[in-house]
């Protein structure tokens, strides 16, 4: 009786983790969906992980899911891995260096990009961290701590634009600061002051100024000063994802 129930409960935990995970925006992938499925989207980002994943950074990557669900372009996966009975996945997920003994294992695959860009989790296993990594890698657009979505659209706006249509550019942006929320206020005035600078130094002052505020983040800083820094870093992001977005297209030819 005992071994009976404890079958039940098997079955019944692994439903709850399998419909928990569907209901995510996480789709899950197996060794015959995988390829499938990931080249119909501009990029991928999956996670080789257990089967029947949990902590902290499953909750992560969930909530990482959640938050990109409505981004078109962007496909977030699982692969989960069973080393026991019949092994599933367990294949795929060595041929890309993922293995009962270092998952969970994250990699995003990009169109036209011959190897996928392996996650470092150094910095932390985090919902930030992990759109950080998209960002980075493929220009898509996924909010990041301290960005504002309008201050955003304008970002790329003028990083497109000739010196004239900055400046008007950069007009739209004072004029939008006086209605943004109290709680940007902060965030708003790094956005027009990249814009100034920018107008002043030309569009190499993002790249350089990503360069330097990357720097002084892997010196010793208060955690209040990392914070600032960390939220300057992401505006900058906003700057740049047109150069990013150019740059796969430009791997894809």
């Amino acid at each position: 009786m005992k071994r009976c129930l404890l079958f039940v409960w098997a079955i019944l935990s692994a439903t709850l983790i399998t419909e928990a995970s569907a209901a995510s925006g996480s789709v899950e992938l197996d060794e015959y969906s995988f390829h499938k499925v990931i080249n119909k989207f501009e990029a991928s980002l999956v996670k080789f992980d257990v089967a029947f994943p949990y902590g902290d950074k499953h909750d992560a990557f969930v909530a990482l899911a959640k938050d990109s669900k409505d981004v078109e372009d962007l496909l977030v996966a699982e692969v989960g891995v069973k080393d026991y009975g019949e092994k599933d996945n367990e294949e795929l997920a060595k041929k890309y260096g993922a293995t009962k003994d270092n998952f969970p294992i994250v990699k995003l695959f990009v169109k036209g990009k011959s190897e996928p860009s392996l996650f470092d989790d150094s910095k932390g296993f985090s919902a930030d961290e992990l759109r950080r990594f998209v960002r980075e890698k493929t220009g898509l657009y996924l909010s990041l701590p301290g960005c504002v979505k309008e201050l955003d659209k304008l970002a790329a706006k003028f990083m497109q634009a000739d010196k004239d249509k900055k400046k008007e550019i950069l007009k739209e942006t004072k004029d939008a600061l006086e209605k943004i929320p109290e709680k940007d206020a902060v965030a708003g005035k790094i956005y027009k002051l990249i814009m100034e600078k920018s107008l002043e130094k030309g569009d190499e002052f993002t790249k350089l100024e990503n360069e330097r505020v990357k720097k002084l983040l892997s010196g010793k800083l208060s955690e209040e000063k990392k914070k600032e820094l960390g939220i300057r870093l992401n505006i900058l992001q906003s700057f740049q994802l047109l150069d990013k977005q150019k740059s796969v297209v430009k791997d894809d030819l």
